[in-house]
């Protein structure tokens, strides 16, 4: 407590220091309100620093309690405060500086667009410092933060170009390209459309060259069209150059060798052959048996199992033996295939099963109208949804998930078409030859409302694959009204009606309540036979209950 004391009274004891309007300051915020920070610059009083001056545009802070800050003494206060503060000022004497220096050796700079105003818009530099970007200036962007270059500066304002800058860049990049057209003759660009007889292909968005179909390729293609794509970068070799038009004609093929000229006496049609895989797409591969020889694999060829992507087994720079299919040297045509290495899975299926075999294999897919079942590495037999059960399924998901063992018969085999068709049910007992043979007509089952027929009566399920329905005027009637039944309430009825060839099956909750009761007055008669009195009024009572 005594140490407190002697701390408190230092600090009221302390000499006033004294700053003047322009010095600059370092303080730590001690706290803020919804307005100001308050700051401790070695004063007694905290001196007052205007929330705004520590938000950037866009309202946020950049500065938090604790921080500590260099300011601007901009005037003494009385009352509560020291000294008024400004940080946003000191700011901009420093990006004022960098704008200066910009300006004189010609910088380019980056502004942020913040509003359209008249004549142009205004930008914002840093987020504190705001100028002016005429109209005319503005080439369009989609993004906020925009390059450009100072037109004019001043202690006040500033003015910046868009199009100054854009101007700058194009004339170096065309020297550039320029440069490169007269000693290497090699250039980089990007496709920007298709037109008639060929594409144009824009070098660093200053040039635009033309690529004849005829220059393409050296391989032989039914069609030109989509060869190359809109945004497709590719590198070509300069055919012509006139520096004084600027007219540009390149070609792709030119850096292209032509091994196909000795091919012919280096391949042959079922010859095995060794490669590097250039390039893999959905349809297939290609193939680089040599520098500038290149065959295609198709996805059909990649191997015998079925629905093999060939990214899922091929990468680029992979190198693989294969089997040349087709093989024609002047039409520069060379077809290849990898699953002729192993052992069609098709034709060892058909030495080993037949229609009516039972399989055993494992989910692979699940779709929405059935699975697929690997029965083989390379062949996958399919079951339809509507031979997964006898019962109508809604959701395979819900049953089944891939991995999962499965049994199937065998209802269609073609190898030769590559078709397997199977069915699970089919190795399961039908419901209703199965429930033929335990029931008949008067039976009492038990069954789930699962439906209703509007105006006719109830969907009642009996057992797995099994449909009952119960008639309105079969339901039992309570207080002189027919029960309401809901879905998913259990009940039991009679069977009136049972048809298992036709599949129909009618039950009765009103004749099984009846023979219900007929069985308890039965045993009621029974239990009283010597109290003929007694009976009479449990009967009236009961009589009274059902009324009710």
């Amino acid at each position: 407590m005594e140490e407190f004391q002697k701390l408190l009274d230092e600090y009221f004891s302390r000499t006033e220091r004294v700053y003047q309007a322009g010095e600059k300051v370092k303080g730590v915020i001690v706290h803020m309100d919804d307005k100001n920070a308050y700051l401790d610059i070695g004063t007694k009083k905290e001196a007052i620093l205007p929330l705004e001056e520590l938000k950037d545009f866009e309202g946020n802070l950049f500065f938090k309690k604790g921080d500590e800050v260099s300011v601007l003494i901009v005037k003494k206060l009385s009352g509560d405060a020291s000294y008024l503060l400004s940080l946003k000022k000191l700011l901009e004497e420093k990006i004022k500086e960098e704008l200066k220096e910009a300006y004189e050796k010609e910088i380019p700079i980056k502004v942020r667009l913040l509003k359209l105003i008249k004549g142009g818009y205004e930008v914002i530099y840093k987020g504190i410092l705001k100028g002016f970007l005429p109209g005319s200036q503005y080439q369009g962007s989609e993004e906020m933060d925009i390059p450009v270059l100072i037109l004019k500066f001043d202690q006040s304002s500033f003015v910046v170009s868009q199009r100054a800058y854009l101007e700058r860049e194009r004339e170096f990049k065309l020297k550039e390209l320029e440069r490169l057209i007269e000693r290497e003759g090699i250039l980089e660009g990007m496709v920007k459309k298709e037109v008639k007889g060929g594409y144009l292909v824009e070098f660093e968005g200053v040039l635009t060259g033309y690529l004849p179909f005829s220059e393409l390729t050296r391989k032989r293609v039914s069609s030109y069209e989509g060869f190359l794509t809109e945004g497709e970068n590719i590198k070509v070799k300069v055919i012509q150059w006139n520096p004084q038009t600027k007219k540009l004609r390149v070609s792709l093929k030119a850096l292209e060798p032509d091994p196909w000229e000795e091919a012919s006496f280096k391949y042959a049609v079922d010859q095995r052959v060794r490669g590097r895989v250039i390039k893999v797409a959905n349809f297939g591969a290609f193939i680089e048996i040599e520098p500038g020889l290149e065959g295609l694999l198709p996805a059909s060829e990649i191997s015998w199992k079925r629905g093999l992507k060939p990214k899922d087994v091929l990468s680029e720079g992979d190198i693989v033996e294969v089997v040349i299919n087709e093989f024609d040297a002047k039409e520069k045509r060379m077809i290849l295939s990898l699953k002729r290495l192993e052992e069609n899975p098709w034709e060892r299926l058909a030495k080993e099963l037949k229609i009516g075999d039972t399989i055993e294999g494992k989910v692979k897919a699940i779709i929405s109208f059935g699975l697929f079942v690997e029965v083989l590495e390379g062949v996958d037999g399919f079951v339809p949804k509507s031979q997964v059960d006898w019962e109508r399924v809604e959701d395979l998901s819900q049953l089944y998930k891939v991995g999962d063992e499965v049994k199937a018969k065998i209802i269609e085999f073609d190898p030769e078409k590559k078709k397997l068709l199977l069915s699970i049910k089919e190795l399961i007992p039908h419901p209703w030859e199965e429930l033929a043979s335990k029931i008949k007509v008067g039976d009492i089952l038990e069954g789930v409302i699962i439906g209703e027929a509007k105006g006719q009566g109830y969907f009642v399920r009996i057992s797995r694959g099994v449909t009952g329905f119960m008639p309105l005027k079969e339901v039992w009637v309570e207080g002189g009204k027919p029960k309401i039944l809901k879905e998913g309430e259990t009940l039991k009825g009679k069977v009136i009606l049972f048809d298992p060839q036709r599949r129909r099956l009618w039950l009765s909750e009103r004749a099984y309540y009846k023979e219900k009761e007929e069985k308890e007055l039965s045993a009621l008669k029974e239990n009283y036979k010597g109290s003929p009195k007694k009976l009479k009024d449990i009967l009236k009572l009961d009589s009274e209950k059902i009324s009710e």
